[in-house]
């Protein structure tokens, strides 16, 4: 049974604690364990808010929270994410079904890419002391391919393929899959250059990653909510 009022309700004290979150790490690149902490023990709430079964609804959701701990972690010991970081998405895992939580990630990788190319870029252009390096304007270009595929790869907009090539992916489903890997290896290259460009100006890529992580959960709240029928109904 769903207790409509309670389960948004505490969606929406989900999306402040997000907020939250955003404001610790752009200010000190911490989040609280207390945070993490009070995000973790309210999800079996939200759970019974939402009228989840022990099995296997609570037991995937917990499932999924372990493993994402786990992979995390392995992340966290060769210092490529922080521990309140590993903590947060641990605990977001517990709020959303596997389903919805492989969006989240997709859109927290989306949003960590663009954060870590454009602080990135901002720590070039302090290194070189102009936008009009060969660096910066090799970055800026970069960064307008890199936009437009993640557009793409979201939805947003077209796959920017020339016409043969859409040809030639309507022709089979192994073409198609070959095809739709240029993209991905256009965007991989775009990737490399720019840290090679990092690296050769010595700038510190690290981004603040809870951001992202939090940003991702407050887009699937944001999602929830307007699918709600009393919001359709004042939107439309």
């Amino acid at each position: 049974m769903l207790h409509t009022t309670i389960y948004y309700g505490l969606l929406g004290a989900l999306a402040i604690a997000l907020l939250v979150a955003v404001g610790t790490d752009l200010a000190r690149r911490e989040i609280d364990n207390w945070l993490n902490l009070a995000i973790a023990l309210a999800a079996p709430v939200f759970w019974w808010a939402g009228g989840l079964e022990l099995w296997p609804d609570i037991a995937f959701h917990v499932a999924v929270a372990l493993v994402t701990f786990a992979v995390a972690a392995g992340l966290f010991a060769i210092g490529q994410m922080g521990g309140g970081d590993v903590k947060l998405i641990a605990a977001l895992a517990l709020w959303f079904p596997p389903a919805l939580f492989l969006n989240l990630l997709m859109v927290m990788a989306v949003v960590g890419y663009v954060l870590t190319m454009g602080l990135g870029a901002l720590r070039v252009r302090r290194a070189a002391g102009t936008m009009r390096s060969r660096d910066m304007i090799v970055l800026s270009a970069l960064s307008l391919v890199a936009a437009v595929l993640i557009a793409a790869f979201v939805g947003a907009v077209p796959m920017p393929l020339p016409g043969f090539l859409r040809e030639i992916a309507d022709s089979s489903i192994v073409m198609a899959v070959i095809v739709f890997q240029l993209p991905v290896l256009v965007l991989a290259y775009v990737s490399f250059h720019a840290i090679r460009i990092f690296r050769r100006r010595k700038v510190d890529i690290a981004a603040p990653y809870g951001v992202a992580i939090a940003a991702a959960g407050l887009w699937l709240i944001a999602a929830q909510f307007a699918a709600t029928p009393t919001l359709r109904g004042m939107l439309a």
